[in-house]
């Protein structure tokens, strides 16, 4: 149902069965071998890795993550992935060779250690002339009776361009080979604190000249976090997001915030903007994203939230506009979820305010835009949240969704 308003308002993956690994210890052959248990344990944990990441700066080259592998939030101990790949083409560049990614999460009982582990290791990466070998990166966290801990090894054995070899990049001073390339040691980040550790570092980056483009090499990432006693967040709000049929018009999600797998421990955390412009459309103003999760032996709980100050597109203003999502998951398996708190303060027209239309019904303004409020979706684990959807009426399709909220909460140790 409608209330219509007056106008005016090419590369083949082949899976290696041996493949160049270039270990930076003696921990790399523990990374390598599949954990014997699964078990549960007290840490939230994450693992990603991938072999190259390419950017395409004055050349419309982009590339996607090759030989990908993850371990997303779980407080098991005794996962084990990897991925292997023997050659992938970087189109227009060159190729890749002998990639390899090792994700792990293990426990040593003994010792009284639990460790995540990210490895990745490329044999030869060949760019036009440039030649790269042995290019590898681990990154490991891990807990025992003196807390959290982090570390980052990279490392890079050979250069070569126009059978010339080069010194290898170390930290703080780079090679460039001159009209072809200038070689970074790759960056490393983390932190380790009594409530987690976090490590991830990419062995090198090269940047491509002259065309700027920019290819990352052996990426590897580790997280751990205490916290996870009942169940495993998912969640994430952002004020909005554009989206065309046509792709002219896409925006977004701005700004976006993530809820961690195991809750913020109960205080709320914030990220805000001061306004966004969408595409010189539609004027956006403060927005603010809210989350907050919590948990104990018998259950887990919070939520997601989204505000926005008020919205300007033509002759319609939308003011106060809050998303937000509830979910409760208690130790039997129960879940609680709901929207509670989404609302819309006002919407006015040409200077006139107007009803808000109900849940499954739409106000339109013709030639202009259709406008659908409080959007709700109930998955099995949570629930989704639009507090306001813009759909475009002027034949580009796009849609405008402002104040978006979503969450869900999977038990601590299962598949789901």
């Amino acid at each position: 149902m409608r209330r219509i308003l007056p106008a005016g308002a090419a590369t083949a993956l082949v899976v290696a069965s041996a493949i160049l690994s270039v270990p930076t210890s003696t921990q790399a052959a523990v990374a390598d071998r599949a954990p014997a248990a699964k078990v549960k344990t007290e840490f939230a944990m994450k693992a990603t890795g991938y072999g190259t990441r390419v950017q395409g700066g004055a050349v419309p080259v982009q590339s996607g993550t090759t030989a990908y592998q993850t371990i997303g939030c779980t407080n098991k101990a005794g996962l084990s992935r990897r991925n292997d790949v023997a050659a992938v083409t970087l189109p227009g560049l060159g190729q890749v060779d002998g990639v390899r990614t090792r994700v792990n999460t293990f426990t040593n009982k003994k010792k009284g250690r639990t460790s995540v582990v990210s490895q990745h290791d490329v044999a030869r990466v060949k760019l036009g002339p440039l030649v790269l070998r042995g290019v590898s990166s681990k990154a490991t966290v891990w807990h025992d009776k003196d807390g959290f801990h982090k570390k980052v090894e990279t490392s890079l054995l050979g250069v070569r361009a126009d059978g010339q070899t080069f010194p290898v990049p170390t930290p703080n001073v780079p090679i460039t080979i001159p009209g072809l390339a200038t070689i970074y040691l790759g960056d490393q980040n983390g932190y380790a604190n009594k409530q987690g550790a976090y490590a991830a570092g990419n062995a090198i980056k090269v940047v491509l000249q002259p065309s700027n483009t920019v290819v990352r090499i052996a990426h590897s990432a580790a997280k751990m976090n205490r916290g996870v006693k009942s169940g495993r967040f998912r969640g994430q709000a952002h004020g909005t997001q554009v989206d065309a049929l046509d792709q002219n018009v896409k925006s977004g999600p701005l700004p976006l915030s993530y809820m961690p797998c195991q809750g913020t421990g109960g205080k709320v955390r914030e990220k805000s903007v001061a306004g966004v412009d969408l595409a010189g459309q539609i004027v956006v103003g403060a927005v603010r994203n809210r989350q907050m999760g919590k948990q104990n032996q018998n259950k887990a709980t919070g939520f997601t939230e989204s505000t926005i100050a008020g919205i300007k597109l033509g002759p319609l203003e939308v003011n106060a506009i809050k998303a937000r999502a509830n979910v409760t998951r208690f130790r039997d398996g129960r879940i609680k979820r709901n929207a509670n708190g989404t609302t819309i303060g006002e919407i006015v027209v040409n200077g006139e305010a107007q009803a808000i239309p109900p849940i499954g019904q739409a106000l339109e303004i013709p030639g202009l835009l259709r406008l659908e409020a409080g959007i709700v979706e109930k998955t099995r684990l949570g629930v989704q949240v639009t507090a306001l959807r813009l759909t475009l009426l002027d034949g580009t399709g796009a849609t405008v969704n402002l104040g978006n909220a979503r969450m869900e909460i999977r038990p601590a140790g299962g598949k789901k």
